[in-house]
Protein backbone atom coordinates (compact mmCIF):
# COMPACT_ATOMS: atom_id res chain seq x y z
CA UNK A 1 0.00 0.00 0.00
CA UNK A 2 2.54 2.25 1.26
CA UNK A 3 4.57 2.17 -2.20
CA UNK A 4 1.45 1.40 -4.88
CA UNK A 5 2.81 -1.85 -5.95
CA UNK A 6 0.73 -4.90 -5.68
CA UNK A 7 2.61 -8.62 -5.02
CA UNK A 8 -0.06 -10.66 -6.53
CA UNK A 9 -3.52 -10.44 -7.61
CA UNK A 10 -4.89 -10.03 -3.88
CA UNK A 11 -3.52 -7.22 -3.13
CA UNK A 12 -3.65 -5.77 -6.94
CA UNK A 13 -7.85 -6.33 -6.26
CA UNK A 14 -7.08 -4.03 -2.99
CA UNK A 15 -4.95 -1.42 -5.11
CA UNK A 16 -7.84 -1.47 -7.72
CA UNK A 17 -10.35 -1.25 -4.70
CA UNK A 18 -8.62 1.43 -3.47
CA UNK A 19 -8.55 3.63 -7.22
CA UNK A 20 -12.14 2.72 -7.02
CA UNK A 21 -13.01 4.40 -3.60
CA UNK A 22 -10.80 7.69 -4.70
CA UNK A 23 -7.52 6.78 -2.98
CA UNK A 24 -4.20 6.58 -4.30
CA UNK A 25 -2.32 4.12 -2.99
CA UNK A 26 1.63 4.74 -2.78
CA UNK A 27 3.74 7.14 -0.63
CA UNK A 28 0.85 9.95 -0.59
CA UNK A 29 -1.24 7.58 1.35
CA UNK A 30 0.79 7.95 4.32
CA UNK A 31 1.14 11.51 4.27
CA UNK A 32 -2.56 12.60 2.81
CA UNK A 33 -4.80 10.37 4.72
CA UNK A 34 -2.87 7.82 7.05
CA UNK A 35 -6.56 7.20 8.88
CA UNK A 36 -7.41 5.05 5.67
CA UNK A 37 -3.84 3.43 5.72
CA UNK A 38 -4.16 2.47 9.61
CA UNK A 39 -8.19 2.04 9.22
CA UNK A 40 -7.44 -0.76 6.73
CA UNK A 41 -4.52 -2.35 8.81
CA UNK A 42 -7.26 -2.56 11.48
CA UNK A 43 -9.61 -4.22 9.55
CA UNK A 44 -7.25 -6.99 8.46
CA UNK A 45 -6.03 -7.68 11.78
CA UNK A 46 -9.50 -7.86 12.57
CA UNK A 47 -9.69 -9.91 9.86
CA UNK A 48 -7.81 -12.60 10.74
CA UNK A 49 -8.15 -12.42 13.93
CA UNK A 50 -12.52 -13.53 12.81
CA UNK A 51 -11.55 -15.87 10.49
CA UNK A 52 -10.12 -18.57 12.35
CA UNK A 53 -13.63 -18.94 14.57
CA UNK A 54 -15.59 -17.92 11.29
CA UNK A 55 -13.21 -19.76 8.92
CA UNK A 56 -13.74 -23.33 11.30
CA UNK A 57 -17.23 -22.59 11.59
CA UNK A 58 -18.28 -22.08 7.29
CA UNK A 59 -15.83 -24.59 6.44
CA UNK A 60 -18.32 -27.58 8.28
CA UNK A 61 -21.05 -25.89 7.35
CA UNK A 62 -20.36 -25.28 4.20
CA UNK A 63 -19.56 -29.01 3.51
CA UNK A 64 -22.51 -29.40 1.43
CA UNK A 65 -21.52 -27.55 -0.99
CA UNK A 66 -19.13 -30.44 -2.10
CA UNK A 67 -21.71 -32.54 -2.59
CA UNK A 68 -23.37 -30.62 -5.05
CA UNK A 69 -22.81 -31.71 -8.98
CA UNK A 70 -20.12 -29.29 -10.53
CA UNK A 71 -22.34 -28.64 -13.27
CA UNK A 72 -24.77 -27.29 -11.21
CA UNK A 73 -22.46 -25.19 -9.13
CA UNK A 74 -20.99 -23.78 -12.29
CA UNK A 75 -24.19 -22.49 -13.48
CA UNK A 76 -24.95 -20.56 -10.24
CA UNK A 77 -21.51 -19.42 -10.45
CA UNK A 78 -22.16 -18.10 -14.40
CA UNK A 79 -25.27 -16.58 -13.02
CA UNK A 80 -24.02 -14.48 -10.35
CA UNK A 81 -21.68 -13.20 -12.30
CA UNK A 82 -24.00 -12.33 -15.07
CA UNK A 83 -25.81 -10.40 -12.47
CA UNK A 84 -23.24 -8.67 -11.09
CA UNK A 85 -21.54 -7.32 -14.52
CA UNK A 86 -25.37 -6.25 -15.81
CA UNK A 87 -25.60 -4.56 -12.69
CA UNK A 88 -22.89 -2.48 -12.89
CA UNK A 89 -24.36 -0.27 -15.62
CA UNK A 90 -27.45 -2.32 -16.21
CA UNK A 91 -26.41 -2.99 -19.98
CA UNK A 92 -25.36 -5.98 -21.45
CA UNK A 93 -22.43 -4.29 -22.85
CA UNK A 94 -20.59 -5.09 -19.20
CA UNK A 95 -22.11 -8.60 -19.59
CA UNK A 96 -20.34 -9.20 -22.75
CA UNK A 97 -17.37 -7.65 -21.56
CA UNK A 98 -17.44 -10.55 -18.72
CA UNK A 99 -17.88 -13.01 -21.20
CA UNK A 100 -15.31 -12.01 -23.28
CA UNK A 101 -12.59 -11.75 -20.27
CA UNK A 102 -13.88 -15.31 -19.07
CA UNK A 103 -12.49 -16.62 -22.62
CA UNK A 104 -9.50 -15.08 -22.84
CA UNK A 105 -9.03 -16.37 -19.20
CA UNK A 106 -10.14 -19.98 -19.81
CA UNK A 107 -7.46 -19.53 -23.07
CA UNK A 108 -4.89 -18.70 -20.39
CA UNK A 109 -5.39 -20.98 -18.06
CA UNK A 110 -5.60 -23.77 -20.55
CA UNK A 111 -2.55 -23.28 -22.16
CA UNK A 112 -0.47 -23.14 -18.65
CA UNK A 113 -0.46 -18.67 -18.15
CA UNK A 114 -1.08 -17.27 -15.07
CA UNK A 115 -3.61 -14.74 -14.84
CA UNK A 116 -2.41 -13.16 -11.82
CA UNK A 117 0.10 -10.56 -14.16
CA UNK A 118 -2.74 -9.96 -16.21
CA UNK A 119 -5.06 -8.98 -13.78
CA UNK A 120 -2.35 -6.23 -12.47
CA UNK A 121 -1.40 -4.92 -15.79
CA UNK A 122 -5.24 -4.18 -15.83
CA UNK A 123 -4.81 -2.58 -11.91
CA UNK A 124 -1.43 -0.84 -12.73
CA UNK A 125 -1.72 0.18 -16.24
CA UNK A 126 -3.15 4.02 -15.68
CA UNK A 127 -0.84 4.11 -12.85
CA UNK A 128 2.29 3.17 -14.53
CA UNK A 129 1.01 5.09 -17.60
CA UNK A 130 0.18 8.18 -15.47
CA UNK A 131 3.84 8.11 -14.07
CA UNK A 132 5.36 7.20 -17.36
CA UNK A 133 4.17 10.65 -19.37
CA UNK A 134 5.05 12.84 -16.14
CA UNK A 135 8.48 11.08 -16.33
CA UNK A 136 8.58 11.38 -19.70
CA UNK A 137 8.02 15.48 -19.67
CA UNK A 138 10.16 15.71 -16.31
CA UNK A 139 12.82 14.48 -18.71
CA UNK A 140 11.90 16.21 -22.37
CA UNK A 141 11.06 12.67 -23.87
CA UNK A 142 14.42 11.03 -23.20
CA UNK A 143 14.23 7.40 -22.08
CA UNK A 144 17.79 7.98 -21.01
CA UNK A 145 16.48 10.02 -18.38
CA UNK A 146 15.16 6.75 -16.39
CA UNK A 147 18.76 6.07 -15.99
CA UNK A 148 20.25 9.61 -15.15
CA UNK A 149 21.19 8.68 -11.45
CA UNK A 150 23.08 5.81 -10.39
CA UNK A 151 20.10 3.87 -8.48
CA UNK A 152 18.32 4.32 -11.16
CA UNK A 153 20.73 2.99 -13.70
CA UNK A 154 21.24 0.00 -11.79
CA UNK A 155 17.73 -0.76 -11.12
CA UNK A 156 17.21 0.06 -14.57
CA UNK A 157 20.27 -2.52 -16.10
CA UNK A 158 18.74 -5.30 -13.81
CA UNK A 159 15.62 -4.84 -14.94
CA UNK A 160 16.76 -5.06 -18.68
CA UNK A 161 18.65 -8.06 -17.82
CA UNK A 162 16.60 -10.04 -16.20
CA UNK A 163 13.79 -9.52 -19.01
CA UNK A 164 16.78 -10.14 -21.21
CA UNK A 165 17.82 -13.62 -19.92
CA UNK A 166 13.84 -14.56 -19.53
CA UNK A 167 13.88 -13.99 -23.12
CA UNK A 168 16.54 -16.00 -24.30
CA UNK A 169 15.48 -18.71 -21.59
CA UNK A 170 12.00 -18.62 -23.24
CA UNK A 171 13.17 -19.10 -27.15
CA UNK A 172 15.57 -21.78 -26.01
CA UNK A 173 13.24 -23.52 -24.62
CA UNK A 174 10.45 -23.18 -27.76
CA UNK A 175 13.48 -24.16 -29.80
CA UNK A 176 14.47 -27.49 -28.03
CA UNK A 177 10.45 -28.14 -28.30
CA UNK A 178 10.71 -27.96 -31.83
CA UNK A 179 13.85 -30.26 -32.41
CA UNK A 180 11.52 -32.95 -30.16
CA UNK A 181 8.49 -32.29 -32.27
CA UNK A 182 8.59 -30.96 -35.64
CA UNK A 183 4.70 -30.38 -35.64
CA UNK A 184 5.25 -27.30 -33.36
CA UNK A 185 7.28 -24.91 -36.36
CA UNK A 186 3.65 -25.08 -38.33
Amino acid sequence: MVFGIPGDAVTAIAVGVLVMKGLDPGPTLMTLHPENFYAVMIVFAIANVLMLPLGWVAAKSARWIFEVPRALLNAAVLLFCIVGSYSINNTMFGVTLMLAAGVVAFVLESRMIAIAPVILGIVLGPLVETNFTTSMIIADGNLVGFFSRPVAAGLGIVTLLIWGVTIVHAIQGFLVKCRQDPGLEE
